[in-house]
């Protein structure tokens, strides 16, 4: 599977990656932008599709760079399943606050 990526910057906020109806992607779909020498990433919305092409819209103050890797928030409406965490100490073990 090709890695999607930045491959065109147009201005300050909208950018080309190299993916688009081809890979499912649709209008509206948002993006993860994430910057390979930090641990963030930010997100950016497609406005326009193509076939193998898609325009997108960032949002915030990062700067945009030529080869960023992009992630694809693809929308699981009927497919959320939740996960309970619990504590491995009882509650009897427990330290109080107060």
């Amino acid at each position: 599977m090709k890695q999607v990526e930045i491959i065109r910057i147009l201005d300050d906020t909208t950018f080309v990656i190299n993916a688009g109806t081809n890979k499912g992607i649709e209008l509206g779909y948002f993006i993860d932008v994430l910057k390979t020498d930090k641990s963030y990433n930010y997100i950016a919305k497609v406005e326009e599709v193509y076939p193998d092409l898609s325009l997108c819209k960032r949002y915030g103050e990062q700067r945009l760079f030529y080869g960023d890797i992009v992630r694809i928030r693809y929308p699981d409406d009927n497919q959320i399943t939740t996960k309970v965490i619990k504590s491995k100490t009882s509650k009897k073990r427990r330290k109080k606050r107060g």
